[in-house]
């Protein structure tokens, strides 16, 4: 699992959704305890579509590897 770190120290990674095959990135805010979905990312049926979609979005939005 990958997770990315951005400019303000969002941290973001690929989680399960409820029910079979649905993943999609979320991120977390420092300070806040829940991850809450990327609005812009499609939910996906398999983990590595939903990891490459947010590898994408990272390398569009420069963000690091954590």
């Amino acid at each position: 699992m990958k997770t990315y770190r951005d400019s303000r120290g969002w941290l973001y990674r690929v989680m399960p959704g409820l029910g079979e095959d649905n993943y999609k990135a979320r991120y977390n805010k420092p300070g806040c305890r829940g991850w809450k979905c990327v609005a812009n990312l499609p939910w996906r049926k398999t983990w590595e579509d939903a990891e490459q979609d947010l590898a994408e979005y990272a390398r569009r939005k420069k963000m690091e590897q954590a």
